[in-house]
């Protein structure tokens, strides 16, 4: 029977949890960022013949202890499961995986052998269940609303709306969004105000902002086409002037929270043990100081949902809390190897806020520059002002192989003046196909779960 399938799970679980066999491991990242082809690679790492190889810098590889990871069969089949097999053979065919639409999970067992040969009288290797998820970064950036009215929602939105790269977008949808409801609410009146609202999430989307909420209008997953969905934020001058659409979209925006965001927290989020927090800093470079601003913005908000801290015996049975978090700048493929240093750098002084409350909290933090999957060849050219370093690999919009000068990464947040007498071009790459290595996952994983294999 279903109901007692889940009970016993849920007691293994739980006992897996106190002697520390489980772990719930969260990659936050926002819309982009890579979660996808981490999660894929990050399997794929532990899973391939000569893991122990590709990850020597991990002491359990490095001393020949790691005898290797499968994936587990899904414990809930009403769940989907993480398409990683489809998901590599597209890495390896020199493509990206699609972007994620849904949730979906996958449980790994990693065995290594016992440190002291002593040990292996009471058991022959160590394990360690691994659970990870994948679900839209777009559904991620609904969290801060969890903590504001529908009020001050809609101020927020219309605040970040008004700035200058999206002024001209903004200007035309309130033009348009006013002839709707001046014809008074209805349901074929609110459909038509949230697809136009959905239409302009699509555009400030091209414009690279990154706070586009509700992000279940640009992927909705399975609450497509449900009411659920009929949510957009009102210019604050409308409240006096359309009532009757004020108290409605107060009243979806309640449901949107109670009924949306508060069951996707309480399940993917709530319980989780360890977490990487996927950052593209070099895309947002590119994009300009709004996206920059974003970026910071909604990872410092995001951040504040999450439960850090010490776990104790109690803590991993009834109240998980996130006791490690691994700050991780991805593409670090798309630099040369002296700018990392930099990027690092620039990823502290992002996230500088965020890490103080972790600190604070008594989690313990690790700032890594890494990448999922190599895209790029090291090289040097030879100039007349002497011989600098230099990046081959296949261009993502052209599908051309290009030799890359990538330039450098600042050290600190640029302000507004820099970026607008500077821009930064860090080129989107693919992969370069028939492999799937990765950059300093050793020392991921050495950070996340090293403590685990004593």
């Amino acid at each position: 029977m279903d109901w007692l399938s889940t009970v016993r799970n849920a007691g293994r679980e739980a006992g897996q949890r106190v002697l520390k066999k489980h772990l719930r491991l969260g990659v936050t990242g926002l819309s982009g960022a890579g979660k996808t082809a981490l999660i894929t690679s990050l399997v794929h790492q532990l899973t391939r013949p000569d893991s122990a190889k590709q990850l020597s810098l991990w002491p359990v590889a490095r001393h020949e202890r790691l005898l290797g990871a499968q994936i587990l069969p899904a414990q809930d089949a009403t769940k989907p499961r993480f398409p990683f097999e489809q998901n590599l053979q597209q890495i390896l065919a020199g493509q990206w995986p699609e972007s994620t639409t849904g949730y979906s999970q996958l449980s790994l067992l990693v065995r290594v052998q016992q440190a002291h040969s002593w040990l292996e009288h009471f058991a022959p290797f160590q394990e360690l269940q691994i659970d990870l998820i994948d679900y839209p970064g777009e559904w991620l950036l609904d969290l801060p609303m969890l903590q504001l009215s529908f009020a001050q929602w809609s101020a927020q939105s219309w605040q970040r709306f008004a700035q200058p790269p999206y002024q001209a977008l903004s200007d035309v949808f309130v033009g348009e969004l006013q002839q709707i409801c001046q014809q008074g609410l209805s349901e074929l009146t609110l459909a038509q105000a949230v697809q136009r609202y959905t239409e302009f999430l699509q555009q400030l989307r091209q414009a690279h902002s990154l706070i586009l909420q509700p992000g279940r209008l640009l992927q909705p997953g399975h609450l497509q086409g449900t009411p659920l969905l009929n949510l957009l934020p009102l210019p604050p001058w409308f409240g006096e002037q359309f009532p009757q659409w004020q108290a409605r979209l107060t009243e979806q925006f309640a449901l949107y929270q109670q009924q949306v965001i508060q069951p996707f927290y309480r399940e993917h989020f709530a319980k989780l043990d360890r977490q990487i927090v996927l950052v593209d800093a070099l895309s947002v470079l590119n994009h300009g100081y709004q996206s920059l601003l974003e970026l910071q913005q909604a990872l410092l908000c995001i951040q504040q949902h999450f439960h850090y801290g010490p776990q104790g015996f109690w803590q991993r049975l009834f109240a998980p809390r996130i006791d490690k978090v691994a700050l991780v700048a991805s593409k670090a493929d798309q630099l040369t190897p002296e700018q990392h240093r930099n990027l690092s750098l620039f990823l502290q002084q992002l996230l500088q806020q965020s890490q103080a409350q972790q600190k604070f909290a008594g989690c313990e933090s690790l700032v890594l520059v890494a990448a999922s999957v190599i895209c790029s060849v090291q090289g040097q050219v030879q100039t007349g002002g002497g011989v600098m370093p230099c990046l081959q690999g296949k261009s993502k919009a052209t599908g051309g192989m290009l030799t890359l000068f990538p330039g450098e990464v600042p050290i600190s947040m640029p302000s507004a003046a820099v970026f607008a007498h500077h821009q930064f071009n860090f080129p989107e790459l693919l992969p370069l196909g028939q492999q799937c290595d990765a950059m300093r996952f050793d020392q991921l994983l050495q950070f996340l779960i090293g403590d685990r294999f004593t």
